[in-house]
């Protein structure tokens, strides 16, 4: 025991190279810190200790079209889903290079790695119709529920979310799958609002 003491050696301030500070760099400091403290406070408001008012330019609002988005979105869509929704309803076709106010429509494709959506807008922005299609995403759970009950056993191999609008009268949102098991494959079509 006595002979791990005897190899711990005792530091002090020389063997180190820390020089201590003296008073007068302390002062310095300490002054400095409230000097510039000062300065942050008292250039952050103006003369009568009111904060300044700043006026903007004008504001430009576009149109979201929130009909569209609450009729096609899907609750429980992966996020890559729901991203290009809100790109396509918070487009305004009237930032469009090729917008001239005297046609009746403007289709507009948005594309990303595993779907696409093409918009059909009249010339104030509204969506008239969409056509959506995504490939090999997670399906909502009361598709996967509905097809774990219906077909045990089987796999899902491949998928296409689809979701056709036409305006406020008429939405449909289809999921054509591929079952595998073993050897055996099927294809099917469900119609998401008819499922529980």
């Amino acid at each position: 025991m006595s002979s791990l003491f005897n190899h711990h050696r005792k530091f002090t301030i020389d063997d180190c190279n820390i020089n201590p500070l003296n008073h007068s760099v302390m002062r310095k400091a300490v002054l400095s810190i409230l000097l510039i403290s000062l300065a942050v406070f008292t250039f952050g408001q103006d003369r009568n200790g009111e904060s300044a008012q700043v006026d903007l330019d004008e504001v430009t609002v576009k149109p979201l079209n929130v009909a569209y988005v609450n009729t096609v979105r899907e609750k429980n869509m992966p996020p890559s889903v729901h991203e290009l929704e809100g790109r396509a309803a918070q487009f305004d076709v009237r930032d469009l290079r090729a917008y001239k106010k005297n046609y009746e429509a403007f289709e507009v494709f948005f594309k990303q790695h595993n779907g696409s959506i093409v918009a059909t807008y009249d010339r104030e922005g509204q969506i008239l119709e969409s056509y959506e299609k995504f490939k090999n995403i997670a399906l909502p759970p009361k598709v996967r529920n509905h097809l774990y009950l219906e077909y045990p056993g089987w796999i899902i191999s491949k998928d296409v979310y689809m979701v056709s609008y036409y305006g406020n009268s008429k939405v449909q949102k289809l999921c054509k799958v591929q079952l595998e098991r073993g050897k055996f494959k099927k294809n099917l079509t469900l119609d998401l609002d008819k499922l529980n």
